[in-house]
């Protein structure tokens, strides 16, 4: 039996900021630098910066966050690693990884889709 994933299809970078600016709760793990691509809006959007050493359901539960940026590969965990952690403690939405550009990113989305089947994969490639 075969198992679909849902493939997003790639995103120009101008629309993933433009999803990023309209999240009200965006929550950074292990990814300080993702702030510098966030413009300040106060009193429309909250961000969290966490490690994922600190993650656990209950604060995925009050965070709820709209968007949840992680980078792309650590020394210790991957996206993968992430993104599995985060559907079992039910989050259902948009993952960013960081990434500097990438030759075949669809490659990268496929295969965190295919593991991560409820969750939205973007890359967010930086320079």
């Amino acid at each position: 039996m075969q198992t679909r994933a849902k493939i997003q299809d790639l995103i120009v970078p101008a629309t993933v900021d433009r999803m990023l600016q309209e999240a009200g709760t965006v929550l950074i793990i292990d990814a300080p630098s993702a702030l510098g691509l966030l413009s300040p809006q106060p009193g429309k959007q909250s961000v969290i910066v966490t490690k994922k050493q600190m993650l656990c359901a209950e604060m995925i539960n009050t965070v709820q966050p709209d968007a949840i940026i992680g980078p792309l590969i650590t020394a210790s965990w991957d996206i993968v690693d992430l993104g599995v952690e985060l559907e079992e403690m039910g989050y259902r939405g948009d993952l960013f990884a960081m990434t500097r550009p990438l030759p075949r990113s669809e490659l990268v989305i496929r295969e965190v889709s295919a593991v991560c089947p409820a969750l939205n994969v973007r890359l967010l490639e930086t320079a």
